[in-house]
């Protein structure tokens, strides 16, 4: 099953998403229109502290309304490859580097109408660095045990996708980590 553009123009182009809306072949030669946000994609940054807890940002998202608990991230800039954005935006937004990174998701945020796509990376070994955020970020760091962090997974008082993602990848790792030392 395929859809292809038949016509489309960019209603809005803007510095983190644009716009594209137009009329789509579907399969059976039926049109149908189709609105599409187009958007880089981004990485964002499990940072495991030494002592067991994970460092997350809060901060408030006009676009909800309210303060939300997320993982270190950001978009990737032209031509930058993923863990190279999530080393970059873990020092930017916590002001640590982490010497490990290991990849444990990519994603469509979704794929309905974005074209956005997710990598997810676990950061271990972090060092303190000068935290670097840019001039309209305003974050306030938390670090949260892994047991409240499993806690509050149950209880599903996570509301980011990228931190419920990345947090449940975590325990994923840790655990074939404790299964592998058998």
């Amino acid at each position: 099953m395929k859809e292809s553009w038949i016509h489309s123009e960019y209603v809005y182009k803007g510095n983190v998403v644009s716009v594209r809306v137009g009329e789509v072949r579907l399969e059976d030669g039926r049109t149908s229109r189709r609105e599409v946000i187009e958007h880089c994609g981004g990485a964002a940054v499990v940072p495991v502290r030494e002592d067991k807890s994970v460092i997350m940002v809060r901060q408030f998202r006009v676009a909800i309304g309210k303060e939300v608990l997320e993982l270190p991230g950001g978009r990737l800039e032209p031509d930058e490859l993923p863990e190279l954005c999530a080393r970059r935006v873990l020092e930017e937004e916590t002001g640590y580097r982490a010497a490990s990174l290991i990849p444990v998701a990519r994603f469509y945020s979704s794929p309905g109408f974005t074209d956005e796509r997710i990598y997810i990376y676990l950061g271990f070994d972090l060092n303190k660095v000068t935290q670097n955020l840019e001039w309209d970020e305003s974050v306030r760091l938390v670090a949260l045990p892994l047991g409240e962090i499993r806690r509050k997974l149950a209880n599903n008082e996570f509301e980011d996708a990228n931190a419920i993602i990345g947090l449940s990848r975590l325990f994923t790792y840790l655990q074939d980590q404790d299964n592998n030392d058998l």
